[in-house]
Parts: C-alpha cells; sequence; structure tokens
C-alpha cells in the first residue's frame, strides 16, 4: 500500500477554510466632487477563496472513469487518465457602484468596489473495483495528487490574476450610463464576471501542459512499473 499525506490540506491551512484575499489597488474614493466624470482611481477589487477539503471517490469502474475523463479532459492519443482530478470552480461577484446624475438627467456610474468569490472543491476519484489497501489504487491516489499540487498553484496564482485583469478592463475605470443603480450595479458584476471567468480559463490553459507531463505515455509506464503489470491487468488495459 502506498500512504500518501493530502497536499490540499497545506493550501486549506493558508486559506484557513474560507479566507478573503483583500487585492487593492487604492481604496480611497474617487477625487472628483462630481460623480458622473470619470474617477482618478481604480475600483477596489476583493479576491476571496473558499475552498473545501479534497475528498477521494470511488463512485467509478476503471472503464466508467476513464469515459468520463476524457469527456472532461480529452488528452492526446498516446496519452491517457490513472484515475482523475476535479476541480470544481464557481465564480461570483458582487459590486458597489459610485453614481449620479448629469446635466441631462442621466443616470451615470462608475465602479467602487468590485467583490469576486471563487469556491473550488477538489475529487480525486479512483477506480471502484480498485481495492483500497492495493497497489493501484494507492499509485492512482499518487498520481491524481500531483495533478492537485499543479491546480493548487493556480489557485494560489488566481486571485493576483483576477486583479490585474479587472484593474486593465477599460469598462470598469470609465463613467458609463445605466437606467438606475440596480442596473448599473448589474452590469458591473456581470462584466467582472465575465473578465474573472475568462482570467481562469487563461490560467488553466497555461498550466495544462504541466498535466499532459504527468499523463504522458512514459508517466503512464512509470505506474504501471510501480505496481507490476499483473496487478494492473484488467483494471487499466
Amino acid at each position: 500500500m502506498i500512504c500518501t499525506k493530502p497536499i490540499f490540506g497545506v493550501l486549506l491551512s493558508l486559506l484557513a477554510g474560507t479566507a478573503a484575499v483583500i487585492l487593492t489597488s487604492s481604496p480611497a474614493r474617487a477625487q472628483f466632487d462630481d460623480p458622473c466624470r470619470n474617477p482618478r482611481e481604480l475600483p477596489t477589487v476583493i479576491v476571496e477563496v473558499e475552498a473545501r477539503t479534497e475528498r477521494t471517490s470511488a463512485r467509478f469502474t476503471a472503464d466508467e472513469l476513464h469515459q468520463y475523463a476524457d469527456r472532461q479532459n480529452p488528452l492526446p492519443v498516446g496519452y491517457r487518465h490513472f484515475g482523475y482530478t476535479e476541480m470544481a470552480r464557481e465564480i461570483t461577484t458582487k459590486a458597489q457602484v459610485r453614481s449620479g446624475t448629469d446635466e441631462y438627467k442621466n443616470f451615470c456610474f462608475s465602479a467602487e468596489t468590485i467583490t469576486v468569490t471563487v469556491k473550488v472543491a477538489p475529487v480525486l476519484y479512483v477506480p471502484g473495483e480498485y481495492p483500497r489497501t492495493g497497489c493501484p489504487a494507492g499509485a492512482v491516489r499518487v498520481h491524481e495528487q500531483l495533478h492537485l499540487t499543479i491546480h493548487e498553484q493556480a489557485l494560489r496564482e488566481l486571485p493576483r490574476r483576477i486583479e490585474r485583469a479587472l484593474e486593465l478592463e477599460r469598462e470598469l475605470r470609465i463613467t458609463r450610463k445605466a437606467r438606475d443603480k440596480r442596473h448599473a450595479i448589474s452590469l458591473v458584476r456581470d462584466l467582472s464576471l465575465k473578465v474573472a471567468e475568462r482570467t481562469a480559463r487563461e490560467l488553466d490553459a497555461e498550466y495544462r501542459i504541466r498535466h499532459l507531463e504527468l499523463d504522458s505515455p512514459a508517466s503512464f509506464r512509470a505506474n504501471l512499473a510501480l505496481c507490476g503489470e499483473a496487478e494492473w491487468a484488467g483494471l487499466m488495459d
């Protein structure tokens, strides 16, 4: 049996369950008294990360898991999933705006505070027919924890990436028009969510090569050697 130490616990200890990473460009309010003029200060950006403890699931057989993993994350020919690590992610946004009415009675606003919440829930899938105390189950878990380490590293980087992307978004740096304050907040929330989700996808793409390296044919052969091909017979092939 292969004993492993939970890797995701390191990240959770840093995040302390539900952690708020406050990333501010400048908390000062806009220096213009006229709310319908472009503010001099960028909006305050707050990124909160909520991470659940990792869990291991054996809900799929080896064949079912292989098919499920291939649908979720197709690999190049010759590569394969030993198990599967799923980092479920949900991003939500809240906003506060600075608003007023111009000389033509138009409602105008600019973003004042943007809060982005990133929730993640890691699940490590191991084929259900693998005995928990057997070598194949341990080997798969070790392999998937390596993927989990990569996900952790990306998650550590994501808040700063989101902050920077929101700073650079032109529509969040200028005064705009809306029907009313509720509409203005909705516009800021929707745009912030779009920017945050795009940033997360771009970061995923950057880290993908590292995941592919773990699922390479060479890595596959090393995993087979770890337990011996006889142990994998009828499971991985």
